[in-house]
């Protein structure tokens, strides 16, 4: 990668926080895949795993959007560092009861649904502290570089995992993510920014997020984003609950195949997140998105009618490289749309869709599998993405084009001023 690519890691608060968010994210990839498959080795069932979702990314729903409202408020630093404290207990914990041979599903289902509490007070927190560490004009490197990280992750950690499974057991993941955690609280502490709360507010949380909630709705630009995540989230994102089960029940894989299959979703995330590092300018970025959505719908499509896991490995590569570059690019847009004092909220709502309510998709499409079969599940999530995405997109583009000729207008009125913590 050029320079240029890596710009927004001139700054020193941001290259102490992508070191931390590199052990953050490897230990989070060693649990989720070790979590999957360990459900799946004690019960057997594709909806029992789609329930750990559930249990780890649903309650994102309900707090992400308060977290979001916390993160506008209060010191954005120390958020991050009790959250990743918080998650770290469940790690151990699972880690040692696993080791020991007594772990049991309901424990499982426990202590995902610990570390999903503490995650949904980290995630929007992260997002939101971002933009503290970089230039404005460097904000959109450092999200892109953001998911050159995740996706880096995503592509070793499965790996990774299924092979520390295959010869020690899940136990060991869970240890080593409890390990990572140190590296992630030196940072923290050695970042010289988002130590001070932003102001008070006026108002209650609830009355807080819905300020945002309106200054959304009123954007076309702003909802049409949010909704077209909230479509490929929902729908498609579910088949990542089904890789388990599809590479046992379809592929007549094991526990190191499943691994290479979550990398090559890795694989493919990561080349679309070097593809955005490397854009000088947001310039029609939002087509670019649109695209993506498409590719990733028709990549779905083409996965649930693979036998043969090559194929099914190329093919999610391709998921992972159209689903991303919706996902971080439409992070992009909202980033550079939004005023500092909604910023914890607005990505809150970006998260919110994202992570927090796919794994309610996740549970119908583990119960439609069962009954009906992972391909035929995976087809249909494929149709409902690109409508969805069609539709919306077409909103998107227009509110786009409508900006770009309002701001070209010789008698175009100023744009308003930033909302104060105050006003917020």
């Amino acid at each position: 990668m050029s320079e240029g690519g890596l710009r927004a890691l001139r700054h020193r608060n941001y290259r102490l926080f992508f070191g931390g968010q590199l052990a953050s994210l490897l230990g989070m990839w060693l649990q989720l895949v070790a979590q999957s498959w360990l459900i799946l080795r004690l019960t057997d069932q594709a909806s029992y795993v789609a329930l750990v979702y559930l249990a780890q990314l649903g309650p994102g729903l309900f707090i992400m959007p308060f977290a979001g409202a916390l993160a506008d408020r209060y010191s954005r630093k120390r958020i991050l560092l009790w959250s990743h404290a918080a998650a770290f207990v469940p790690a151990l914990a699972m880690g040692l009861l696993t080791l020991s041979g007594t772990i049991t599903t309901w424990q499982v289902m426990g202590f995902a649904l610990l570390t999903g509490i503490a995650r949904s007070f980290e995630i929007p927190t992260r997002q939101a502290f971002v933009p503290a560490l970089v230039e404005r004009s460097d904000i959109p490197n450092a999200v892109a570089l953001n998911s050159i990280l995740f996706n880096s992750c995503r592509l070793v950690g499965p790996a990774v995992a299924g092979v520390v499974i295959a010869r020690w057991g899940e136990g060991w993941c869970f240890l080593l993510n409890a390990a990572l955690f140190a590296p992630v609280w030196l940072a923290l502490l050695s970042i010289r920014a988002g130590d001070e709360p932003l102001g008070p507010s006026t108002g209650s949380l609830t009355q807080s997020i819905g300020v945002a909630l309106h200054y959304v709705g009123a954007t076309p630009v702003l909802w049409s984003l949010l909704g077209g995540m909230a479509v490929a989230s929902v729908v498609g994102m579910p088949y990542t609950t089904l890789l388990p089960s599809f590479a046992t029940r379809v592929l007549g894989a094991g526990e190191v195949a499943y691994g290479m299959l979550t990398s090559a979703v890795g694989l493919g995330a990561f080349a679309s997140a070097v593809a955005l590092a490397m854009r000088r300018s947001v310039e029609g970025l939002e087509r670019w998105v649109v695209g993506a959505g498409l590719f990733f719908a028709a990549s779905l499509c083409g996965f649930s009618q693979t036998t043969q896991l090559w194929t099914a490995i190329l093919l999610l590569a391709c998921v992972g490289l159209g689903f991303m570059f919706m996902m971080a690019g439409t992070s992009t847009l909202l980033q550079l749309r939004v005023p500092d004092a909604l910023r914890g909220r607005v990505m809150s709502f970006h998260t919110t869709v994202f992570l927090g309510a796919f794994p309610f998709g996740g549970l119908v499409a583990g119960q439609l599998a069962d009954r009906y079969g992972e391909s035929l599940v995976l087809s249909g999530a494929g149709i409902i993405v690109a409508c969805g995405v069609l539709c919306f997109g077409r909103v998107l583009l227009r509110g786009m084009h409508a900006e770009r000729a309002e701001s070209l207008a010789p008698d175009s009125p100023s744009p308003p001023r930033e909302l104060s913590p105050r006003d917020a």
